[in-house]
């Protein structure tokens, strides 16, 4: 029961994070810097994947995309399964801040 009410409270964070936040385009997503992202996995072939946009371009932490970024690590299909605990921490971390946290993240 006490799962099912953390997975609600994540999925209302999540809208709310949507409401609230700025729409980032893919194009600009896709010309942030690899360090706008908690996670940046190889894939087979080389390519990237970048999980999680929380930095602005200026590296700047978005407090609304933080937020989004957190509510979805559940949802992401990791190359390698140890990333997630990566990205947990990275988020985390932010989330400590308190000049995000004045940007009204709850913790």
């Amino acid at each position: 029961m006490a799962a099912r009410a953390m997975a609600i409270g994540i999925l209302l964070t999540a809208l709310a994070s949507a409401a609230v936040a700025e729409e980032w385009t893919r194009a600009r997503i896709d010309r942030l810097p690899d360090s706008a992202f908690a996670v940046v996995e190889i894939a087979p072939g080389g390519r990237k994947v970048r999980h999680l946009p929380h930095h602005d371009e200026t590296g700047a932490v978005d407090a609304a995309h933080l937020r989004a970024a957190r509510a979805r690590l559940p949802q992401v299909k990791w190359l390698d399964p140890a990333s997630e605990a990566i990205a947990r921490r990275h988020l985390d971390e932010h989330a400590r801040e308190p000049r995000v946290r004045a940007r009204d993240l709850p913790c």
